[in-house]
């Protein structure tokens, strides 16, 4: 199966556009599927969409997709009438067009920008590759011979107007075993690219290279973060001149901004500074010296700054003035707390922002917090909150996209096989039967530290909570909903605790009455995509329904697939001859059974995904065909990779969009609502 992992070759790719014929065809013979289409069509060009903008200068820019710009335009206005909730908006880069002018499919991936000049990334149908252009914002053109980048998964940090840095295996930057670049490189204004000077290197086998804290504390350099594996980091302070010193920071942290003289950050473990009597907790919301770090290379002043409970994760930092606002996930919902300097320490402050809600801290404006605040059932709304009296000012609110009337949410618990407690919501119809009829649908990721959250999501909505569905949402081991030991207690050889929560969380579901085996179904994308393949290999006489999206299959040999080695932090090597034999007890390629009665899963992934290449979903196809199985199978036309709650790299097309989301929730409702037609089959032996 070899040829499946080749993205592009002829063979491969003859191989899915008979794939994906047979699967449309399957599926768009139900009357649902031209209407989930139009309806997900319909959703994502929603002019009642938040305009969620970002400041350059004195103006407010936006990205925005609409039913006649499918690419969509990167647009301004001034920052008065953004914040009046009035805004003229004025184009400034019309993505549709220049895609028609270059014959390209561009996708833009953001802007990097110091005054007037940005640098552009543009995405070719969306992967993670991009190339990098110099845009002038007074004139809204393009610079001739500006700074510019070809396609790669390169980074940039201006310095000022005429140098940048850049990481980038063009003009012949060296790359890591991942191909990804491993230098940091001074490039002025002028000067071709290969002429570059190299500033900083890492090693072969590093996951990445940045460089953080440009021109900090007056020097003339900047703190390049070499992440020697996923999770852990060695920092060095680098001069413009190429000299470097290490810097004694902790080796798994993230960095979260400075407020005058302090460097702030989030433990990512437990970290005893010398010359401290007591130690700091991962977790912890820290302050040190900058200037001491920089200029000394010293810990010094190391403060505690928060230091979360225990079903609490810090999340967003921002600083205003002397005051530092952090957005916290606590017990899987939002809050938000004030940290400000007093007598002898910290004072910490809640702040009264609504509650049972998800609250994402965007930026500061006009004496506030500029704040998305939304719920499962309530549209989003971008409102400006006033810190010191605690009044919200509604900005936009988004209108309402599927019909929330009868539906309720509420949060339940069960216990994993260990004995760990798991949470999940669920929304469902108040007149909820109890005979496990109900199609429902869990949704579940539990890995790299990520917090994944439940918000009010469009396109669920209008295509299943809508139609009668059941939605849940697990809190598995591996994410970062509480701290970074929710995180560590399912990496390496505990990679098997997130597929004990999910399965914990699908037989409480039963036992429960609200749903049976015919009627439940689980889904999840990229490392949320191997987690279900997983759990459909392990307990196939749980599930009815399986969405297999831009999945890791073939755990033992990921690290050859770029960039997996980049996550051996997280999954282990298989290079190791331990790690090798406790992998394949789960990898789901290694786990088919051809006398095994298994579900028919959806596989679904992108040509275009450059982070987990669709090799691993067509040989998951592939193989189940081999061993007698049924399976759907599906590459959706737009690119990048597929990890998105609501579906398909964002932004994107809307158009492939709506027809991938058809695709699932076509499927979804054949197997859960009516199944039958394309209901278990038996393996041919």
């Amino acid at each position: 199966m070899a040829w499946l992992d080749e993205s592009y070759g002829s063979r491969a790719l003859a191989w899915v556009r008979t794939e994906n014929q047979r699967t449309v065809d399957a599926l768009a013979s139900d009357s649902r599927f031209e209407r989930y289409a139009k309806e997900a069509a319909a959703v994502l060009t929603d002019p009642g969409r938040l305009p969620v903008a970002r400041q350059i200068g004195d103006m407010m820019y936006n990205y925005w997709q609409s039913e006649d710009r499918p690419l969509g335009v990167w647009r301004r206005t001034s920052r008065s009438t953004w914040l009046a909730g009035e805004p003229a908006w004025t184009t400034v880069l019309d993505i549709d067009e220049l895609a028609e002018t270059e014959s390209k499919k561009w996708i833009f991936a953001g802007a990097d920008c110091l005054e007037s000049r940005c640098l552009i990334s543009l995405a070719d149908n969306g992967k993670d590759a991009h190339v990098v252009r110099e845009f002038d914002l007074e004139s809204l053109e393009f610079i001739d011979n500006g700074f510019a980048l070809p396609e790669d998964k390169s980074s940039t940090w201006w310095i000022d107007q005429d140098r940048v840095l850049v990481a980038t295996s063009a003009g012949g930057g060296p790359v890591t075993e991942s191909r990804l670049p491993k230098s940091i490189r001074l490039w002025r204004r002028g000067s071709p690219l290969k002429e570059a000077k190299t500033l900083f290197e890492g090693g072969d086998r590093d996951a990445s290279i940045a460089a953080a804290l440009v021109g900090a504390g007056g020097r003339d350099g900047f703190v390049a973060v070499q992440r020697t594996d996923f999770f852990k980091q060695a920092y060095f302070f680098v001069s413009l001149e190429g000299t470097r010193a290490p810097l004694p920071l902790p080796d798994r942290l993230t960095l979260k901004g400075v407020l005058d003289d302090r460097l702030l950050f989030r433990l990512g473990r437990d970290w005893m500074p010398a010359g401290y009597g007591t130690g700091f907790r991962a977790g912890d919301l820290m302050a040190i010296s900058l200037s001491d770090l920089l200029f000394d290379r010293t810990i010094a002043n190391a403060e505690l700054l928060y230091r979360p409970g225990q079903r609490e994760s810090v999340r967003t930092v921002r600083v205003a003035g002397s005051t530092i606002y952090v957005e916290l996930l606590r017990d899987y919902r939002s809050a938000l707390i004030e940290i400000s300097e007093a007598s002898g320490g910290w004072r910490v402050r809640e702040l009264p922002v609504p509650r049972n809600r998800f609250v994402s801290l965007l930026g500061l404006a006009d004496q506030g917090l500029l704040l998305e605040v939304q719920g499962l059932l309530e549209p989003g709304m971008l409102v400006l909150f006033d810190p010191a009296s605690g009044e919200l000012r509604t900005l936009y609110a988004r209108s309402g996209a599927f019909d929330t009337a009868g539906l309720v949410a509420r949060m339940l618990q069960t216990k994993s096989r260990d004995g760990t407690t798991i949470s999940y919501t669920i929304v469902h119809r108040q007149d909820l039967d109890t005979d496990g009829s109900n199609p429902t649908l869990v949704y579940g990721y539990g890995g790299f530290d990520v917090s994944i959250t439940p918000r009010y999501e469009p396109v669920f909505g209008k295509l299943w909570l809508e139609k009668g569905g059941v939605y849940v949402h697990a809190y598995l081991r591996g994410g970062g909903e509480n701290g970074p030991g929710w995180h560590s207690s399912a990496m390496l050889k505990n990679r098997q605790q997130p597929y004990d929560d999910m399965i914990a969380v699908v037989e409480d579901l039963h036992r429960r009455g609200i749903a049976s085996p015919g009627t439940t179904g689980i889904m999840g994308r990229s490392n949320g995509g191997l987690m279900v393949a997983a759990v459909m290999m392990q307990r196939p006489e749980l599930l009815g329904a399986v969405v297999v999206g831009g999945p890791l299959i073939d755990m033992l040999t990921y690290h050859l697939i770029p960039p997996g080695a980049s996550w051996t932090a997280e999954y282990g090597d298989p290079r190791n001859e331990e790690m090798h034999e406790f992998i394949e007890t789960y990898s789901p390629l290694q786990q088919i059974d051809p006398d095994r009665d298994y579900p028919r899963p959806l596989i679904i992934t992108s040509t275009d995904d450059d982070r987990v290449l669709p090799g691993h979903a067509r040989r998951f196809a592939a193989a189940l065909s081999d061993a007698g199985h049924e399976r759907f199978y599906f590459e959706d036309e737009q690119g990048g990779h597929y990890w998105e709650l609501a579906g398909g790299p964002a932004p994107g097309d809307w158009r492939l969009r709506s027809v991938a989301r058809a695709v699932e929730f076509a499927y979804l409702s054949e197997m859960l609502f009516t199944p039958g037609r394309f209901g278990r089959t038996e393996a041919s032996r």
